[in-house]
Order: C-alpha cells, then sequence, then structure tokens
C-alpha cells in the first residue's frame, strides 16, 4: 500500500500534498489511479486514489476512518549512540510505542556519539518515515534529550517499570492501563539514578533472561507491555 502524509485536514474529497509527499510519489512512478492511503499522524486515515505527481502532487480521498489513541506506552531511555537510537526510533513506531524520551544520565554523558537536541529534527523525520511503511495511525511524540529528575517529573502514568535484571516479570495491564518504562545506558543507571526512579513510583520489572543492550532492551520493554495488555484481554 503505498502511504503519504496530508498536506491539510484529511476529508473526503480533493487533497494535495506537500513538494515532498509529492515528488516521494513521482520517484516512485506511481500510476494515476492508483490505491493510495493518507495519514495525518494524529489517528485519521484517508483512503483514495492518485490524482497527480510530480510539483502539483494531490490525491482524492474517498473515504475517512478515524483510529481510537491507544494506552499510553512511553520509554524513558538512557541517551546512548545516535545511531543506534535512530534504530530505536523506527522499530517505537512499529512497536506502537506513544512516546519517547533520550535521558541525559551519568553513564550516557560518557558517550561521544550520544543522541543529542539537534537530531530532533532527524528523530522525528524518521518517525515519520516509518509511520507510512508500517501503516499506522498515531505519530512517535519524541521529546528532546532531558535530564532523569525532570523525566520523571513529567510523567503521567500510573503504572511505571524500571527494567532490571533479577527482578520479577511485568505484571498484567489492562487494555486501556498507561505504562512508562525506564531503560538505563549502556552500563545501567546508577544507584543514585534507580533510588530515583524507585522514589518517582518505579517498579523494577524483569525483561528477559540476558542483559542486553539500551535500544534492543528499549524494543523488549515494548513488547513486554504489549504482551501484558493481550493476556489481560484474553
Amino acid at each position: 500500500m503505498i502511504r503519504v502524509r496530508a498536506l491539510g485536514p484529511i476529508e473526503v474529497g480533493p487533497a494535495s500534498l506537500d513538494a515532498e509527499e509529492a515528488h516521494h510519489l513521482e520517484v516512485r512512478r506511481v500510476e494515476i489511479g492508483a490505491a493510495v492511503e493518507v495519514l495525518d499522524g494524529a489517528g485519521t486515515i484517508g483512503a483514495g486514489r492518485v490524482e497527480a505527481a510530480g510539483k502539483q502532487g494531490r490525491v482524492m480521498i474517498e473515504a475517512v476512518r478515524t483510529v481510537p489513541r491507544p494506552a499510553e506506552l512511553v520509554l524513558l531511555v538512557g541517551a546512548g549512540d545516535r545511531e543506534r537510537f535512530m534504530w530505536l526510533v523506527e522499530k517505537a513506531v512499529e512497536a506502537g510505542v506513544t512516546r519517547l524520551v533520550p535521558v541525559d544520565t551519568a553513564r550516557s554523558r560518557n558517550v561521544a556519539t550520544r543522541i543529542r537536541a539537534e537530531h530532533m529534527e532527524r528523530m522525528e523525520r524518521r518517525a515519520a518515515e516509518t509511520l507510512k511503511q508500517c501503516g499506522g495511525a498515531w505519530d512517535l511524540a519524541i521529546e528532546a534529550p532531558t535530564t532523569l529528575d525532570r523525566a520523571i517529573a513529567a510523567v503521567g502514568t500510573e503504572r511505571r517499570w524500571l527494567a532490571a535484571a533479577g527482578a520479577a516479570p511485568a505484571p498484567a495491564l489492562g487494555p486501556a492501563d498507561g505504562v512508562t518504562v525506564a531503560i538505563g545506558p549502556e552500563g545501567g543507571f546508577t544507584a543514585d539514578e534507580e533510588s530515583a526512579l524507585r522514589a518517582g513510583g518505579f517498579a523494577p520489572v524483569r525483561l528477559g533472561p540476558r542483559t542486553m543492550r539500551f535500544e534492543t532492551a528499549a524494543l523488549a520493554a515494548a513488547v513486554v507491555a504489549g504482551l501484558a495488555r493481550k493476556e489481560t484481554d484474553g
């Protein structure tokens, strides 16, 4: 399925595309009349046909559907190597993560190639492209790198997990239960950082039997949360 981002509101009728999306259709040699889905990243998906490519890209939307906002799945992740973090951005979109927060920690500060605020545009562009590829309806919200204290203070979910080796398995979640998972950088959180997380209501949970890199652990956290909800749903 060909998917593009909308330039304006998604509604039945003709819809214009921005220059980049129109060029994308042209490069792919998409034929006039080809089926297309139009996304806005905020839960609305239009189904229609391509009317024009090139600079005057346009589609005719024939039907519109709305996808409910999913339960919150937030990852607080030690701001490690930027290329590996970019990989995580893609996988977070595919796994249905709703918010991704790079966290400046004691051990991630020593990573010369760590993700930084100047990489925000690149992360957001990668997330938008991945949403089109996987057919999701809701954008991944990506925060600028922040301190652990600020990240904890901004948590809005009642369920809060701290990825920790040797902890108990993750508890079951209801279908509407939001959850925030904290994943440390290479080497993990320091003792002081773990104490701050526990004081902020984060309960240790086990993601698997082996030690994982930060991006693998973050993806595992998303999968574990999804399975916890599935089990509750029966």
